[in-house]
């Protein structure tokens, strides 16, 4: 075998690893991908990416699809992605569907729904759900009567939550 035929064969085996590692990109991978097509603009691409991960089953994608269906008033598509991620239980994905049922984007609105996936959300630490249960008690929204003990509580719990970020980041 003559060193040109060799080479040709090794240049062939690479190209092929290369195309295959990018076509077995799981979808984690898509959705940082898509996280980059989306910063520079390319929000075909964005979107290719978001759904081909959402379509794996995975929810950082399906609540990130969400969003951007959601932002162009796609708000029953919307849904459907945030209520894959919440029937996975994750957290974002519970306290997204929250907020399409409390505004009834989508969805007939429901206030009883939206503050049980809120403390769904808040049970598990979301700080954004944990921050939102703090305020409709203080405020009353979502049906809820104002209670400002609880809604110290949750204050509070915010609080924590926020502390053992920021040790987490040191």
């Amino acid at each position: 075998m003559d060193i040109k035929h060799s080479l040709s064969i090794w240049v062939g085996i690479l190209a092929l690893g290369l195309l295959s590692s990018v076509a077995l990109a799981g979808p984690a991978q898509d959705t940082a991908r898509a996280e980059e097509a989306f910063q520079i603009g390319d929000l075909v691409k964005a979107m290719t990416l978001f759904r081909q991960a959402g379509n794996q089953g995975y929810a950082p994608a399906q609540i990130r699809f969400g969003e951007l269906l959601d932002v162009a008033e796609l708000n029953e598509e919307a849904v459907s992605w945030y209520r894959k991620a919440a029937a996975q239980g994750d957290a974002s994905g519970e306290f997204h569907l929250a907020g399409m049922y409390a505004i009834g984007e989508g969805v007939k609105k429901d206030t009883v729904k939206a503050l049980k996936l809120i403390h769904r959300a808040a049970d598990k630490n979301y700080l954004p759900a944990v921050k939102e249960l703090a305020q409709v008690y203080r405020t009353g929204d979502l049906g809820l009567m104002i209670d400002i003990p609880q809604s110290q509580l949750w204050e509070s719990k915010a609080q924590e939550i926020g502390r053992a970020s920021c040790r987490e980041r040191v």
